[in-house]
């Protein structure tokens, strides 16, 4: 779910009505995207949608268990070496990429003011930069981005 509606992408871009919602929704999914991927922690409209989601971590972490129990056991009886090896390399990184996924819930944050404003700076740059390659202009980060107002509620992950 967006947490930045159509008509806030085209007043923050300043664009029609007739402008193709497709265009704009990319942006805006790719900006939220990319707003979770920094913090590590999935964003929430509500808190009753984070608390909901919430709920379902013990049955996920269990799911994810058993998923990786059973390809365990499946690999067992592969008979050559190399196959049964990726097999029980898939089923560990299968079992730690969904531990990753209900960690961002369970760290979950309720979307604020300066969240909002990274999402918006964010799809704004994707909307203006619509190609990896500028011609005949300087190019610079501006210092009071997205990030800086990402960064008090970015979830720093250690190896």
């Amino acid at each position: 779910m967006s947490l930045i509606s159509i008509e806030q992408a085209r007043a923050h871009v300043r664009v029609e009505d007739d402008y193709p919602v497709e265009q704009l929704q990319s942006a805006v999914d790719g900006a939220q995207d990319a707003a979770e991927a920094y913090l590590n922690r999935r964003i929430y409209e509500s808190r009753d949608a984070l608390d909901a989601d919430r709920v379902e971590y013990p049955a996920a972490m269990g799911a994810a268990a058993s998923s990786r129990d059973s390809a365990l056991a499946a690999a067992a009886f592969i008979q050559g070496a190399e196959e049964r090896f990726a097999a029980i390399r898939l089923a560990r990184v299968v079992y730690q990429e969904a531990i990753a996924d209900a960690g961002r819930c369970v760290s979950g944050v309720v979307v604020n003011p300066s969240i909002r404003s990274a999402i918006l700076l964010t799809m704004g740059h994707l909307y203006a930069n619509r190609s990896d390659v500028v011609v005949g202009a300087q190019v610079m980060e501006l210092p009071q981005g997205a990030r800086s107002l990402l960064r008090p509620y970015r979830r720093v992950m250690m190896p």
